[in-house]
């Protein structure tokens, strides 16, 4: 009883570190990848709203924090 009760402890010890090293792996990418506004300001024709849009769709899956949407927004409404 107390081996299944350890092996369940770590199991559940190694699905947490898993999850850190997933999320510290996406937020490496998010670095190294081009924002948003540095996208678009590559293409010659975007909508601000779809962009803003789309600004606003990473806020809320937590990619993006409330700071980094509001300083691309006002990139975007330059």
């Amino acid at each position: 009883m107390i081996r299944i009760t350890f092996l369940l402890v770590i199991f559940a010890l190694v699905i947490v570190l898993v999850i850190y090293v997933v999320k510290a792996i996406r937020l490496g990418r998010k670095e190294e990848n081009p924002t948003p506004i540095q996208r678009t300001k590559e293409r010659s024709n975007y909508s601000v709203s779809d962009e803003l849009l789309k600004l606003q769709n990473l806020k809320e899956e937590g990619i993006i924090s409330e700071k980094e949407f509001e300083e691309m927004k006002k990139k975007l409404m330059e």
